[in-house]
């Protein structure tokens, strides 16, 4: 069978799978295509602007959640030229299929993105962790997505493919409201880069769910600090999680640190201005006020964790 052959259709020898599949997870018909190289992908993409599924650990919730599936998917986990963690001098490359497992436990992401290692690690059970990606979890721009403010404080760039060629789009231009992004029909998502910081820096992620690791967060942060030689703040960038349409740097509070000596008045202060930057909603895991405040709570720790790192 060729790798582009659909492999669950109305007409397909596998339709018995199918409808078993559709009673489980209340799923309609759709095709399925599994390419095998990056030029099988950007011709089904451009002929067919499919729904593109990779570990499928958000996808298959989301259809459970709607019982609605898309007509068409696209699942590229066949293709190794998507899976890679790389570094030349300046920057580290990550590709697409790049699983949260391989992230934890990568000495290059520990050395040089310490907050997305922690990120990784309270991503889920081990099974989530094996199959999830950071691609996908890029893909669906959930505003709670624990990749997602490790990355800005990384200033990180996401490198687009398609028929056409390539291009690259700041992450936070990338990120385009709840479960939006300007991904056109017709590209992927090929890697994910950043610039090394120089050490030493102090890098951290928390999170505050109702289960730590096994829930969408309530709210999450991400620090990066360096001290110049005389032990003020040099760089300061802060991002949020889960408080607004999408995870944002605080640039207010980045700017006030800067230039300033730590101290446990400082990091209240800039943490009361990371309130500038986010603007959060009821919903079922807790309310606008609440969010407010443990967003304030979290960084203000997340800042004196840093700041405590650089200390070692």
């Amino acid at each position: 069978m060729s790798s582009t052959t659909p492999l669950l259709t109305g007409k397909s020898k596998n339709d018995k799978i199918r409808k078993t599949l559709g009673k489980v997870i209340h799923m309609q018909s759709f095709d399925y295509f599994a390419p095998r190289t990056m030029t099988e992908l950007h011709q089904l993409l451009h002929a067919t602007a499919g729904k593109i599924i990779a570990g499928g650990t958000d996808m298959l919730p989301q259809i459970r959640n709607t019982k609605q599936s898309p007509s068409l998917l696209i699942d590229i986990s066949h293709i190794p030229d998507l899976r890679y963690i790389q570094e030349n001098k300046e920057e580290v490359l990550i590709g697409a299929l790049t699983t949260w497992s391989e992230l934890l436990e990568s000495p290059l992401i520990q050395k040089t993105a310490p907050a997305l290692t922690q990120a990784a690690a309270m991503v889920g059970a081990p099974m989530t962790r094996n199959r999830g990606t950071l691609g996908g979890n890029l893909g669906n721009a959930s505003p709670a997505a624990d990749s997602l403010p490790p990355l800005l404080t990384l200033d990180a760039m996401v490198h687009l493919t398609s028929q056409n060629g390539q291009r690259q789009v700041p992450l936070h231009e990338f990120l385009a409201g709840p479960g939006k992004t300007t991904l056109k029909a017709d590209e992927c998502i090929r890697q994910i880069s950043y610039k090394k910081v120089n050490p030493p820096f102090g890098s951290v992620f928390m999170k505050l769910g109702a289960r730590q690791g096994m829930t969408i967060s309530i709210a999450s942060v991400s620090v990066l600090l360096t001290l110049d030689i005389n032990g003020k703040i040099a760089l300061a960038r802060i991002a949020l999680g889960a408080v607004a349409p999408t995870a944002v740097r605080c640039p207010d509070a980045e700017t006030f640190l800067l230039g300033k000596e730590p101290s446990t008045a400082l990091w209240q202060e800039a943490a009361f201005q990371t309130r500038k930057a986010i603007t959060p909603i009821d919903d079922v895991r807790g309310t606008r006020e609440y969010r407010y405040h443990v967003a304030s709570i979290l960084t203000r720790r997340a800042l004196e964790s840093a700041y405590t790192l650089l200390q070692e």
